[in-house]
């Protein structure tokens, strides 16, 4: 099968999904998010996400696959609000009259704390919470090791793999 057959089965398929499940989705988010165009925002971004599958997968399960993604993007858009939340709190504490910044400043600022905790939300649990300790609430490595009840070579070893794992996540979104 050539690529374009490929495509133009893949587009009926998604059509077809998306005509069987949209009314359904429409509905089930409007009651969770109780906001009519929240849940249309929702929507829009879970079907742009199955959109973008190479392949539009096999789903024997609709209901259960569109409730799980469209969960995850609640959970995903919650925390980047949060992120700007607390930014832009930050910014009215601590920002001095004659260093104002300018909106698209912010945006971009948020932007990279947003693509900050999406490297952090990939990263084990242990190693996140060291780096986290270490570098955001200055803890030394004694410190977080009697925190976390862990030696502190422990400690050193998950500082090592959470810097290595974030390096290796910047450079290949760079690349």
């Amino acid at each position: 099968m050539n690529q374009s057959t490929q495509q133009s089965q893949n587009k009926q398929a998604f059509t077809r999904f998306y005509a069987e499940n949209y009314s359904w989705l429409f509905n089930w988010l409007r009651k969770k998010l109780q906001n009519g165009s929240k849940a249309e925002d929702v929507l829009q971004d879970t079907f742009t996400k199955i959109l973008s599958l190479e392949r539009l997968p096999y789903i024997q399960e609709a209901k259960a696959y569109l409730t799980v993604t469209a969960s995850r993007i609640i959970i995903d858009q919650a925390r980047k609000e949060k992120i700007e939340q607390l930014y832009l709190q930050y910014l009215v504490e601590n920002q001095q009259a004659d260093d104002e910044c300018s909106p698209e400043q912010i945006l971009l600022e948020i932007d990279v704390l947003n693509r900050i905790a999406s490297v952090l939300r990939g990263l084990e649990e242990r190693p996140r919470k060291v780096l986290l300790l270490h570098h955001i609430e200055g803890k030394s490595q004694t410190e977080i090791a009697l925190i976390l009840n862990i030696t502190r070579k422990t400690v050193k070893a998950d500082l090592v793999k959470a810097m290595m794992y974030c390096n290796r996540q910047l450079k290949s979104e760079i690349c």
